[in-house]
C-alpha cells in the first residue's frame, strides 16, 4: 500500500505554490506507506540538458565534473545536499545518454543519475516527506506541476533507487500504487528491445513501457492505453511529460484515486483528506473518482514536447 499524489496548475501566476502544495498533499499519505518519499517536478525550463546525479556513498565531486567536462560543456554545477545540478550545453556536441551512463557507473559506481530534461527534477530519499522537502529545500519550489509518492514496500529493498518517481526518458516519471502481476512478462518483452531495468522494482517496467510506446510515435493517451491492455494487476499510477499528466486506474478499480479540479488547478490523490491540507482548499472544487479501467490527462499549455531516449 502506498500513497500517490500530483498536482497541474491552469494559471502560472500560482507556480510559486507548487512545492508546499504538493509537501501538503503527501504528508497524510505517509500512514498508507512511511518507507520513503519522493517528487518528480517540473520548474523552469532550460534549452539545455539538466541532470541530477546523488551520491550513495562519499565521491570526489571535482573529478565527476571533469569527468563531465570532457563528454561536453558544463554551465552550471551546482550542490543540493548530497547531489549535484549540472546544466550541459549540448549544442555543439549532443550526448548519446544510453552510451554514457555505463561509463559513468563504471567511472562512479556510488553515483545515480536521478533525472534528465529541460525542465524534470527529481528528488526521493528513504524517510519522510518533510525530511526530503527540508533537505534539498523543496517546499518554496516553483513550477507548472509534478507528482509524488509514499511507498510501502512490498516485494523490493528499501532504498532510495527502489523508491518513486521512476523514470525511463528525459522529462518523463511515474509513480505507482499497487502490483503488477505479469511484471516478470512485461520485462522480458521489454529487455528483448534493448531496454535495461536499474531495479527490480516492478513499477520500473511502467516508465520503460510508456517509453517505448512514445518512441512508437504514439501519443500519452495511446500510450496509457496500450499499457492499460498489457499489464495485469492492482495499480493507480500518474505518470508526468514535459506538458503533461496522466492517471491509469486499474479495470478492478482496486487502487484508489481522488481528483479535485478548479479553475485553478487539478490535484490528485490517494485519499480526499489530502486536498482538505491544501492551504486554499476550495469547498466548490468538483470532486471525482476515475471509473475502473479510466484514463485521464492534463495538460499545461507553456510546456515543450519533450525529446524522448533512453536516459
Amino acid at each position: 500500500m502506498c500513497g500517490i499524489a500530483g498536482i497541474i496548475y491552469r494559471q502560472p501566476e500560482i507556480y510559486k505554490n507548487l512545492g508546499n502544495d504538493l509537501l501538503r498533499l503527501i504528508q497524510p499519505l505517509e500512514t498508507r506507506g512511511p518507507d520513503s518519499c519522493g517528487v518528480g517536478v517540473y520548474g523552469s525550463a532550460t534549452q539545455q540538458l539538466k541532470i541530477l546525479l546523488f551520491a550513495a556513498q562519499d565521491v570526489s565531486w571535482e573529478e565527476v565534473k571533469h569527468w563531465w567536462e570532457k563528454q561536453t560543456k558544463v554551465i552550471e554545477f551546482d550542490a543540493i545536499a548530497n547531489g549535484r545540478r549540472i546544466i550541459l550545453d549540448t549544442t555543439d556536441k549532443p550526448l548519446n545518454l544510453a552510451q554514457i551512463k555505463p561509463h559513468l557507473a563504471i567511472s562512479f559506481p556510488q553515483l545515480h543519475l536521478m533525472s534528465t530534461g529541460q525542465l524534470l527534477e527529481i528528488y526521493k530519499e528513504v524517510g519522510t516527506a518533510e525530511n526530503l522537502f527540508q533537505k534539498y529545500q523543496l517546499n518554496n519550489y516553483t513550477g507548472s506541476h509534478g507528482i509524488g509518492h509514499t511507498r510501502m514496500a512490498t516485494e523490493s529493498i528499501v532504498d532510495t533507487f527502489h523508491s518513486h518517481p521512476f523514470t525511463s526518458a528525459p522529462d518523463l516519471c511515474i509513480v505507482h500504487n499497487g502490483q503488477i502481476s505479469n511484471y516478470y512478462k512485461l520485462r522480458f518483452s521489454l529487455e528483448k528491445k534493448g531496454i535495461v531495468f536499474e531495479t527490480d522494482n516492478d513499477s520500473e517496467a511502467i516508465a520503460h513501457y510508456i517509453r517505448y510506446q512514445l518512441l512508437q510515435g504514439f501519443s500519452l493517451e495511446q500510450s496509457l492505453q496500450n499499457l492499460l491492455n498489457d499489464i495485469d494487476g492492482t495499480y493507480t499510477f500518474l505518470v508526468a511529460t514535459a506538458d503533461k499528466i496522466g492517471l491509469v486506474r486499474d479495470k478492478f478499480a482496486a487502487k484508489p484515486a481522488v481528483i479535485y479540479e478548479t479553475p485553478e488547478m487539478v490535484a490528485i490523490a490517494s485519499e480526499y483528506r489530502c486536498f482538505l491540507n491544501l492551504p486554499h482548499y476550495n469547498p466548490n472544487a468538483k470532486i471525482s473518482e476515475p471509473d475502473a479501467g479510466e484514463i485521464k490527462t492534463w495538460s499545461t499549455t507553456n510546456k515543450p514536447t519533450p525529446h524522448l531516449e533512453l536516459v
